[in-house]
């Protein structure tokens, strides 16, 4: 099981990674658009239970907590079902995409730190206040089970959310790829990888979770 540490040993990675994590960080533990601060938080430690990188998980009402376990350890299982199940106990279905949101930016920051053999960061203490919506005038359904702001696609799939999809943006870009070149695959990112070498990385990494982007 991973350390989690309220100081990492050392700091690892580019500065704008540090910076995309440390912002991610305090988003998770702050007041979304349907989940407060402290559930956010919870949900967070439900993740990283379901991957086994904690030993407790959260309080958290079943239905949450069975949808962080399966995107958290195995998301290509979610199926229309799920996100209809969700939906039919009375919760938004954006609120579906919060979940999404939080779970997956944990699960990449702690991916990040294990692959470089550091240790967990550290969940901050929840932040007080209500959850304020903001959701796109544009998003609809479109090809996907859930709204979004155009086709579904992976840059697309938080669309609905704005502040999610900003947060979750800003740690892809530190990473991979800023969202504007995406589709540019002449550009190369001036990394140790090239840009061939990060699209097969991907591509295999998409394909090993199933994922039918």
């Amino acid at each position: 099981m991973a350390s989690v540490t309220e100081t990492p040993v050392r700091q690892l990675g580019d500065e704008h990674a540090e910076w995309a994590i440390k912002a991610a960080l305090a988003a998770i533990v702050a007041p979304g658009s349907f989940f407060t601060g402290a559930e956010r938080r919870a949900m967070a430690t439900q993740a990283r239970a379901a991957r086994g990188l904690a030993e407790d998980g959260a309080d958290l009402p079943p239905i949450v907590a069975e949808a962080v376990d399966r995107v958290a350890a195995e998301a290509m299982a979610t199926r229309q079902s799920h996100v209809e199940a969700w939906v039919g106990s009375g919760r938004d279905i954006l609120a579906y995409v919060e979940l999404v949101s939080v779970v997956s930016q944990i699960a990449s920051i702690d991916s990040y730190r294990i692959g470089l053999g550091a240790a967990l960061d550290a969940l901050g203490d929840p932040v007080d206040g209500e959850p304020t919506p903001e959701i796109a005038a544009e998003a609809s359904m479109m090809n996907a089970w859930v709204p979004t702001v155009g086709v579904a696609l992976a840059p697309t799939a938080l669309s609905a959310l704005p502040r999610e999809k900003a947060t979750k943006s800003a740690l892809s870009a530190a990473w991979y790829l800023t969202d504007n070149v995406i589709h540019q695959y002449d550009v190369e990112p001036g990394r140790e990888l090239t840009r061939s070498q990060m699209e097969l990385v991907a591509a295999r990494t998409s394909w090993l979770n199933e994922c039918f982007f």
